[in-house]
């Protein structure tokens, strides 16, 4: 209406929205309430295995109606990964929320004080443990919370519609259900317990096969364990032995770097 208004009247749309503002008229004149401005969760990060879980739930789909799906609940331990847990359910509720967090956390040994349940893009140095969810009704509902509680652990949850809260927790999703090496069926789960027992080999494969972008093309769980330290010395040992044999395929990029080429043209 506004860029018909402009063009009857002779005035350039390029104009137009400085005219609009300088007389008022591109105010909020809508009766729905104003958006509220939310600040970013606060920030964590882990220096050691269990020190920061983040959490969140996914659907998969069934294979037998349309618009029915079981629930993937999953715990990421920050600092390697690593899937702690990972169940499925028929239901995305508290109830199962609660059993799903308290089933880990007596698995780990967890203690109060020790874990937060958080995700967020920045991370600051933090000696408890957290946990970070999103804003679903599950996590925010009462039994989930005072469960949290009870165990004495911080959580924090991302704002609303805004997935980049809880970057770890997307990331594991994407790539369980878009992996190139272990596929996700298309067609769905006949059943919940079809569904648990894929999730299961999956999370199998991921903690100890799949190497990770983020920690180093280590896997989670060689990070978790602390064996990363020896995979990354030995692998830095055998390639400086490539280039020591082979000093033509290798060039030093930002002064540590070294990227392997098998192009006999190399310029230094």
């Amino acid at each position: 209406i506004a860029s018909l208004m402009l063009m009857l009247l002779g005035i350039p749309l390029s104009l137009g929205g400085g005219l609009f503002r300088a007389r008022g008229l591109n105010a909020r004149r809508a009766p729905t309430r104003e958006a509220r401005r939310r600040s970013k969760p606060t920030a964590y990060s882990a220096q050691k295995p269990n020190e920061v879980w983040t959490w969140d739930i996914t659907y998969l789909r069934s294979s037998k109606y349309t618009g029915w799906f079981y629930y993937a609940y999953v715990i990421v331990d920050v600092y390697s990964r690593m899937v702690v847990s990972a169940r499925v359910f028929e239901a995305d509720n508290a109830d199962f929320a609660a059993r799903f967090l308290g089933d880990a956390f007596r698995r780990y040994g967890i203690k109060p004080g020790q874990l937060v349940v958080h995700s967020d893009t920045r991370w600051n140095t933090v000696r408890q443990f957290r946990v970070h969810s999103d804003n679903g009704a599950s996590m925010k509902a009462a039994p989930t919370l005072a469960l949290l509680e009870k165990n004495g652990i911080t959580f924090s949850h991302s704002r609303p519609r805004v997935s980049n809260d809880n970057p770890y927790s997307e990331s594991f999703f994407r790539t369980l259900k878009y992996s190139g090496d272990y596929l996700y069926p298309r067609d769905g789960f006949d059943n919940a317990e079809e569904a648990e027992q894929w999730v299961q080999g999956f999370v199998d494969h991921y903690n100890e096969h799949h190497r990770h972008r983020g920690i180093r093309m280590v896997t989670p769980g060689q990070r978790y364990r602390g064996e990363d330290v020896e995979v990354l010395r030995r692998r830095r040992e055998t390639m400086l032995e490539a280039r020591r044999r082979h000093p033509e395929r290798w060039i030093i990029w930002k002064g540590t770097l070294m990227i392997c080429t098998n192009s006999k043209n190399v310029s230094y």
